[in-house]
């Protein structure tokens, strides 16, 4: 669950629409953001995810490539060190490794799963009054690039997290997440396409 919701977390990243119009206290940056960004039904791409854990000398480093569809969620598809995918729908949370389901949380069944998905493809579909509700939001814009920083409002998630980061340019380029516990977990990604701008019949797939 903790992993699904840190995916969901840079989904929010990649959900430009959101970002671009995120409410903010410095005026004109939701305006200035918005001109940089692409906002794409369909974004592909690739990422890179390095862990740093407390105690431990070196950062567990992940690869893989993703896919976000506003209509339907979101797949993230690790390739290294170890194969393994976790699919967001409106519906459930799945992961699956080694061709088999590892494990399925339903949204009706589960509240947690309601809330993350709930709050995802609110994202998606750029509605920002939940996002503006949960974080404080500050950054600045400069020529050819942005930064966006979001601090948890509510003690439920500021015990899970302190504070997420985002820089990009007209794609979100890098996500940083400070967890409660210590734990920093960077992302970034690369190779980011819209198109084609409809899914494939294998990529539809793979959402069913």
């Amino acid at each position: 669950m903790r992993r699904a919701f840190l995916i969901m977390l840079a989904t929010l990243g990649l959900s430009s629409q959101a970002l671009a119009q995120t409410p903010n206290s410095s005026g004109n940056l939701a305006s200035e953001i918005r001109a940089r960004l692409v906002q794409p039904e369909v974004l592909r791409g690739e990422f890179e995810q390095s862990k740093s854990v407390p105690g431990f000398a070196k950062p567990l480093v992940s690869r893989g490539d993703f896919l976000v569809s506003r209509e339907r969620g979101v797949l993230w598809r690790t390739r290294e060190p170890f194969a393994s995918e976790l699919r967001l729908t409106r519906k459930e949370i799945q992961a699956r490794q080694g061709g088999a389901v590892s494990f399925k949380l339903e949204a009706d069944k589960e509240p947690a799963v309601k809330m993350i998905n709930g709050l995802m493809f609110a994202l998606l579909a750029g509605d920002v009054a939940q996002l503006g509700e949960l974080f404080s939001l500050n950054g600045q814009v400069q020529a050819k690039s942005w930064q966006l920083k979001l601090t948890p409002k509510q003690a439920a998630l500021a015990s899970l997290l302190s504070r997420i980061e985002l820089q990009g340019d007209s794609h979100v380029r890098r996500i940083l997440i400070d967890e409660a516990n210590g734990d920093q977990t960077q992302i970034r990604f690369s190779q980011q396409s819209s198109e084609p701008a409809q899914l494939s019949a294998t990529e539809r797939a793979r959402f069913d």
